[in-house]
């Protein structure tokens, strides 16, 4: 019997190596049936944008370029009726974000948030970007949202908080029937998704129910059950509809990916349960992605908030 000891364990090396070349195969399928493309960081050298009422450049504007597309970037500070201080978004391998301001007066006070700094891909023909980013070509927006590929947006970021209230980090995804359009009113979408926030939401806003969104956490999926909240209308009554996805946990830092276009696909029975049935994937269009912060100040009327973005990356499934 003992002859037959070397030609067992030769046959079961064999084995062993094939169904270890068959694993190695089936993981490089995974990893060639995604291609990763990174937004951010790109080829700009070090510089600042600041954002200042007593400079008047609330609204100061950037493009960023990578080997892949580029991005708009603004400290949008479209609540801030006056305030001193001021938004240094500032680019050095990373972006680091310091809002500080003080005296804060706002343009309309029922509106807990001073503003949005923050980055766009994509098309915005409004106010205040007006312009059109260099994009992916497997992501070349506007885009249809029922011919969106598979893909996840992915963030590497840290926030802090030192006065005031970050009121949410996170991304501002606008949809619309025509994608040439200068101004939002109501048939179009706003979608965002708070990935840390901290603001209440009630009346006007309208639970919807939850999503089970495949949440990518520093390397790991989990099947979070996301809130979701419909304000019919936002500004006025022909306001453009604002839906509002809330991360179940605080994710304050770290590596975080949503599967965007999963989202964009799985909103109607939100929108139908509150009676609103005009949208349809294949009429409406994804025009631009922003990711940001909405912060506000404290009853001083001082806010000493921010963050740092380390990288921007788009993960497209094929």
């Amino acid at each position: 019997m003992n002859k037959f000891v070397p030609i067992l364990l030769i046959i079961t090396i064999l084995i062993i190596g094939i169904i270890s070349l068959e694993i190695i195969n089936l993981l490089n399928q995974r990893s060639n049936n995604a291609v990763r493309y990174t937004l951010f960081p790109g080829y700009n050298t070090s510089f600042s944008i600041i954002g200042s009422y007593l400079s008047d450049s609330e609204y100061a504007m950037a493009e960023i370029y990578s080997k892949n597309a580029s991005l708009m970037v603004s400290p949008f500070l479209w609540n801030v009726n006056y305030a001193l201080g001021e938004v240094n978004m500032t680019f050095n391998k990373f972006l680091y974000v310091s809002i500080n301001l003080t005296g804060v007066q706002k343009i309309n006070y029922n509106i807990p948030v001073d503003g949005y700094p923050g980055l766009m891909y994509g098309q915005e023909y409004w106010f205040p970007f007006v312009t059109h980013t260099e994009e992916l070509k497997t992501l070349s927006l506007p885009m249809l949202v029922s011919n969106l590929p598979s893909f996840y947006s992915i963030l590497n970021y840290s926030l802090y908080n030192n006065t005031g209230q970050i009121d949410d980090f996170s991304y501002d995804i606008w949809l619309s029937k025509n994608p040439l359009t200068t101004s939002l009113t109501y048939g179009d979408f706003e979608v965002m998704i708070w990935m840390y926030w901290t603001e209440n939401l009630s009346s006007p806003f309208v639970y919807a129910g939850n999503l089970t969104i495949p949440t990518l956490i520093n390397g790991s999926i989990y099947n979070y059950s996301w809130k979701v909240y419909v304000l019919p209308r936002t500004g006025s009554s022909n306001g453009w509809t604002s839906i509002y996805f809330l991360s179940p946990i605080q994710l304050k830092n770290g590596v975080v990916g949503i599967p965007i276009s999963y989202v964009l696909k799985n909103l109607n029975p939100f929108l139908n349960k509150i009676g609103i049935s005009i949208y349809n994937d294949t009429r409406y269009y994804l025009d631009a992605i922003q990711i940001g912060m909405e912060f506000n100040n404290n009853l001083q009327g001082n806010v000493n908030v921010g963050y740092y973005l380390y990288s921007w990356q788009i993960l497209i499934e094929n």
